[in-house]
């Protein structure tokens, strides 16, 4: 049992490390990733040029990573994915606790997504709940980590995730819910924005500011306990 054990976690990370190296191969540039979009958005202008009315998904301006606001970047890593700058794009210690909780509960009562898994469902696959989309999202997951730094991804990942409303990025979210760039968000504002991705329309700010408020306050509690903030 031990030798066929062991030769068979052999053979599924040979697998596993091929599959990983083709996906890499295949993805696009950083660049290319940064200029594609998720759809097209529709801009109305008068005869001098100023917007009248922007119809569709609105992406806003894209935020460069040392221009992204600190606590927009601790807020989302802290209650997205707390382990972001150790593990390899899939994180096996997320996947136990999760396990962990599924036992004792009785139903999954947290995912064990990382930010990278997202990254790749946003951009490559879709939200559908299947087995084959899980896997093939783990293997774009650790490919994307191969070609791309901790800090790229980070960058891809707030300017590409979708925040509801039609906000795709933080840029385009902070605009919408706060009037004013991503750049200026203060901590509340950033609790508040991190806290979306969870579930857009039912913590949005704009259809239940009560839910949204709670919400920010767990962010806020996965930062204190991360040691981004003081009580």
């Amino acid at each position: 049992l031990i030798v066929w054990g062991f030769a068979l976690a052999l053979l599924a990370a040979m697998v596993v490390g091929v599959s990983v190296y083709v996906a890499a191969q295949s993805l696009p540039s950083y660049e290319k990733l940064k200029s594609s979009q998720n759809g097209q958005m529709i801009v109305v202008r008068a005869r001098d040029g100023t917007e009248l009315v922007s119809l569709g998904p609105s992406y806003g301006k894209w935020m460069p990573y040392a221009q992204i606001p600190q606590v927009m970047k601790d807020a989302m890593t802290s209650v997205e994915d707390r382990r972001f700058r150790m593990h390899i794009g899939v994180d096996p210690v997320g996947i136990a606790r999760s396990l962990v909780v599924r036992l004792r509960s009785g139903y999954w009562r947290q995912g064990a997504s990382t930010i990278t898994q997202q990254l790749a469902r946003t951009v490559f696959l879709n939200n559908s709940r299947t087995f084959d989309r899980k896997i093939r999202e783990a293997v774009l997951a650790m490919a994307i980590e191969s070609k791309f730094s901790k800090d790229q991804i980070l960058e891809l990942y707030l300017n590409k995730v979708y925040f509801g409303g039609g906000a795709y990025g933080i840029d385009a979210a902070s605009r919408k819910f706060f009037s004013h760039p991503a750049s200026e968000l203060s901590l509340p504002e950033a609790a508040i924005i991190a806290g979306l991705v969870k579930a857009p329309s039912r913590y949005s700010p704009t259809a239940d500011a009560d839910a949204a408020v709670g919400r920010a306050g767990v962010v806020l509690q996965t930062l204190v306990a991360n040691g981004y903030l003081t009580e």
